[in-house]
């Protein structure tokens, strides 16, 4: 059933201020001596209930990231997230691969190796028989959950997308069946969600990237991401208004109507006050299971962070990006992010752009939902066996010689420094902390019973 209400644009288009106003009003109304008083007050009444953090709360805690970084208080807000994760979630961790499908993009983002106007870019794109290959591979080692993604590439979505969906589903399910596909792609509106929805879909996952708009508008200057794509998967017609902006901002609501599950998050270090683009995931979330409480399946939190990229001569970060030490403060920032929703509702995503110690803390600390064997170039998991790959698995080539490829050539492409290990690595290093690898489709709302905060805690 189709919700009939939904989201104001003001409310989207006033996130970013809303949340910066909360964080410093917190900096102000807590006296640096009387905030351990306040973080220990706030962790027992979030521990001792289900319900998540109010927007003052988790504005108070994120006083920790660089404004008061007490030790120990961080220490005690880990902590407490310990306690509601396995509250939330067991013991259980469930682990995704990307399958990235094409490198070719149609926008200009600074922050980004694949942007359109990186020449020194090697691109690739592959047919969907060597995506459901890879597929069949993944899903072989134990994988349940299957994202497709790739740079802006309206022709990929116009002419390969749905049937990429079908048989990506149809094929993955007769290995596990347990399986499920998302998209991390560029925001499609509601009647295209519902159809991809239809052919098998499960999540839509959009990294905001920053929700202050100005910001958005000086990184992303061009191409889908600034003006977003009309009904026919067309770039809209730039008018005075940030229109690529807002319709970034909508489109977890857009796929939360459509019935699929979602992910929201920023790139952490983006914005000069990495606080406030924290909170406004917060605010967003919140907004959203109190806007659709009958559809919203727990909400998938992203934490991208911006790493180098591998061709420098495009790499902006080193005059552009804020001081932030994203490593060092990723473990914590999962923590806020878990306490502030209520329990079951948010899985936090911990990826492979930290490396895989700090990756498994976060795992066992907050996050639910992890990245295992991350290869972000189109075709990377090809080569696992050492053998070559056959030219006839791309559709499109650029950059390299003819004739096959090896895998030292298709990873050539990749772009954002990310921390590669093994899923079986990985595993192990779960158990070794006393998790075990679940399907992410056993924590659905619909799969789990609720369970009293006082039974689950004990």
């Amino acid at each position: 059933m189709t919700p009939t209400h939904s989201i104001e644009d003001q409310f989207y288009r006033s996130l970013y201020t809303t949340a910066e106003t909360a964080y410093l009003a917190a900096g102000k109304s807590v006296a640096e001596q009387d905030l351990p008083d306040v973080v220990e007050a706030i962790l027992e009444r979030r521990v001792a209930g289900e319900g998540g953090l109010s927007a003052a709360e988790a504005a108070s805690l994120l006083r920790l990231v660089r404004d008061a970084p007490d030790a120990r208080l961080r220490d005690l807000v880990v902590k407490a997230a310990r306690k509601v994760r396995h509250a939330s979630f067991g013991d259980g961790v469930a682990t995704m691969v990307p399958i990235e499908v094409t490198s070719f993009c149609s926008s200009t983002c600074r922050f980004c190796g694949w942007r359109a106007d990186n020449k020194d870019m090697i691109r690739l794109a592959i047919t969907e028989s060597a995506i459901r290959e890879q597929a069949q591979i993944l899903a072989r080692k134990g994988f349940s959950h299957f994202e497709i993604a790739g740079g802006d590439d309206l022709k990929f979505l116009k002419e390969n997308l749905h049937s990429l969906v079908r048989n990506l589903k149809t094929e993955t399910s007769a290995v596990n069946p347990d399986a499920r596909v998302s998209l991390c792609l560029v925001p499609m509106h509601e009647p295209h969600y519902r159809k991809l929805r239809a052919d098998g879909l499960d999540c839509v996952l959009t990294w905001q990237e920053t929700y202050k708009e100005d910001l958005y508008n000086h990184h992303i200057p061009s191409g889908p991401k600034a003006s977003g794509i009309d009904l026919d998967l067309k770039l809209q017609k730039r008018t005075g208004e940030s229109i690529g902006w807002l319709h970034r901002m909508q489109s977890q609501e857009m796929a939360v109507r459509a019935g699929l599950q979602v992910g929201l998050g920023v790139m952490i270090g983006l914005a000069e006050i990495a606080e406030a683009d924290i909170l406004s995931v917060v605010l967003h979330g919140q907004k959203l299971i109190e806007t659709y409480p009958d559809q919203i399946e727990p909400l998938i939190i992203g934490m991208p962070t911006w790493n180098p990229i591998t061709t420098e001569a495009f790499d902006n970060g080193k005059t552009e990006r804020p001081p932030f030490d994203a490593a060092s403060n990723f473990e914590f920032v999962a923590a806020v992010y878990l306490l502030s929703f209520p329990n079951r509702m948010a899985w936090v995503f911990a990826n492979g752009r930290v490396s895989p110690e700090i990756q498994t803390n976060c795992v066992e600390n907050a996050a639910f939902f992890t990245s295992t064997l991350v290869q972000i170039a189109p075709g990377a998991y090809l080569g696992l066996d050492g053998k070559p790959v056959p030219r006839a698995m791309f559709d499109r080539v650029r950059g390299l010689p003819e004739g096959e490829l090896n895998q030292e050539d298709v990873l050539s492409g990749e772009q954002f420094v990310h921390y590669y290990d093994s899923h079986e690595n990985f595993v192990a290093r779960f158990e070794g902390r006393g998790l075990s690898v679940v399907s992410d489709q056993s924590m659905l709302r619909s799969q789990v019973p609720a369970v009293p905060a006082s039974l689950a805690l004990a």
